[in-house]
């Protein structure tokens, strides 16, 4: 299973003031493979920005779970 993400803040639709924004998520992966980067477009898919992973990183053997992630960005 190839790496899947979700976005969680801001949620859909949010009108956000302009100035700087953190956008969080998180990624999980299948078949044991841990996930070791998150890319993010902010303009439907014309550019990409590699996201932090944040929190705690899964256990050794535990490469299944998910893990958070997050992009600091400048709003317009």
């Amino acid at each position: 299973l190839p790496v899947q993400s979700a976005i969680t803040h801001p949620r859909p639709g949010a009108a956000v003031p302009a100035g700087e924004l953190t956008v969080k998520g998180y990624a999980w992966s299948g078949g044991g493979r841990e996930v070791v980067r998150v890319d993010v477009s902010l303009d439907g898919g014309q550019s990409w920005q590699v996201a932090r992973l944040a929190g705690e990183r899964p256990a050794p053997g535990r490469a299944w779970a998910w893990v958070l992630w997050e992009l600091p960005v400048s709003v317009d």
